[in-house]
């Protein structure tokens, strides 16, 4: 009985949130999915439009048993991505907070909290279900170095990754972050002082941010 339960399990949707600054040169696109659940989104939409976002275009596409609905978006204000670490932590947490409140089986997944004005999150609405094994690595590319972090998701993470790394006096070029049920993938392109991190500041950056999140993950229980 076990291993049929297990493949009913791998069965179940997990909720995702992508956000992608590469792969179109004048928008940000945010792909969300959860299984079937998900259709055109208009709740999200309007959401987003809530936050001085401009909609260019939307798709709908479905994968085997996965719904895929995609949004090409810009600020408002300037009509450029949405690069801010703030703002984009800020979108995914309306989304993630929008798809709780209207597909509730979701919450099992989500770390989404409501957002507070001045205080940043209220009470979470989803639940921890399992902590995700914390991996860092870092990648040198030509002019800057690509920082991969994985762990277990939570509100706010972005932000305080960012935080830490500009601590050390690194500039953060741009950041992306993706939410795959309770993982949270953040990936930063940072310099110092203009170039790519030597070894030894990859050690730094790696040693810091280990030490940062498992205080954050011990905090959060």
């Amino acid at each position: 009985m076990a291993p049929r339960a297990a493949a009913v399990d791998a069965e179940r949707p997990v909720p995702k949130v992508i956000i992608d600054n590469k792969s179109d040169a004048f928008a940000t696109v945010l792909e969300v999915s959860f299984g079937e659940y998900l259709g055109e989104l208009l709740d999200t939409v309007a959401a987003l439009r809530n936050l001085g976002l401009d909609i260019s275009r939307g798709e709908v596409s479905m994968e085997g048993k996965n719904k895929t609905s995609k949004f090409f978006v810009v600020d408002r204000a300037t009509s450029e991505k949405v690069t801010a670490s703030a703002r984009l932590e800020e979108i995914r947490q309306t989304i993630l907070t929008n798809m709780v409140q209207f597909h509730p089986e979701a919450a099992e997944y989500i770390q989404a909290k409501k957002p507070k004005r001045r205080d940043g999150y209220d009470a979470p609405l989803g639940k921890v279900s399992t902590t995700v094994k914390t991996k860092i690595s870092c990648e040198p590319e030509r002019y800057h170095t690509k920082l991969t972090v994985e762990c277990t998701d939570r509100p706010g993470l972005l932000v305080d990754v960012v935080r830490t790394l500009k601590d050390l006096s690194l500039n953060v070029v741009s950041a992306e972050v993706d939410t795959i049920g309770d993982k949270a993938l953040d990936i930063i392109y940072v310099t110092h002082q203009g170039a790519a991190l030597s070894k030894n500041m990859e050690q730094l950056v790696v040693n810091s941010l280990a030490y940062y999140l498992s205080l954050s993950e011990e905090e959060s229980y």
